[in-house]
């Protein structure tokens, strides 16, 4: 593949999201429940999310979804007049509380580096705020290696919508088969297809190999692999 940029899903591919997100969700419904031990049940089967593991079940809408995604999901338990509204709230709480708990897919800083030395221009592409994916990638030390990190806020939309990426393309001045989208779930690859642009999925997230493999063009363990699959070690 003749790459030369590649934007990259943030939770799940360059951040753990079972290490970020499991605690992070807990902390979020027990603010937003008040303490309310029923409606706590209630919300967090609402979203998928298992009180006695504490984790992030496979088929939630935290997974791939935006704070409006959960905002609504959320809207059938508790008494939210504004979806939008609560939604960016969602995020702000997200964000910080994320910045204590986020952690990094093991050696991904390392495969962004050999990248980005190899002169490929890297960007971000999330359904989580903007500001949240900025100040996460600065939280890892990681955010001087991209070029453009955008969220479900930025005002292109949030995926499997191609918005972010179209935007990535056009502002880069490449043609769409010239950049790579690399994200660990289906509306990653939905949204890279619907862009035009070459597709990568990793199975660092929830989603499993054989779900993801018929909507991509490659398939790699993690996105260590990436270098070395690009030749830009």
């Amino acid at each position: 593949m003749d790459i030369k940029a590649i934007i990259f899903d943030k939770d799940g591919t360059i951040a753990d999201f079972a290490a970020t997100f499991n605690p992070a969700t807990k902390l979020v419904l027990d603010e937003v429940c008040q303490g309310d031990p029923e409606l706590l049940e209630q919300a967090a089967e609402a979203v998928n999310f298992d009180l006695v593991s504490n984790q992030i079940m496979d088929t939630s809408i935290i997974i791939a979804g935006s704070g409006v995604d959960i905002a609504e999901a959320l809207s059938s338990v508790l008494p939210i007049e504004d979806v939008e509204e609560f939604g960016s709230g969602l995020d702000e709480m997200f964000g910080e509380i994320c910045q204590n708990t986020i952690e990094a897919i093991p050696g991904a800083a390392k495969a962004l580096e050999a990248l980005h030395s190899a002169g490929m221009i890297l960007g971000v592409g999330t359904n989580d705020s903007e500001e949240n994916a900025v100040t996460q990638m600065e939280v890892l030390d990681i955010d001087h290696l991209f070029e453009h990190i955008t969220g479900a806020d930025s005002g292109y939309g949030a995926k499997p919508g191609s918005g972010m990426i179209d935007a990535f393309v056009e502002v880069l001045g490449l043609k769409p088969h010239q950049v790579l989208m690399v994200g660990d779930s289906i509306h990653d690859m939905e949204a890279g297809k619907a862009a035009g642009v070459k597709t990568c999925a990793v199975e660092t997230g929830p989603a499993k190999r054989e779900e993801l493999l018929p909507h991509a063009d490659i398939v790699l363990s993690s996105i260590t692999d990436l270098p070395k699959a690009l030749n830009a070690k």
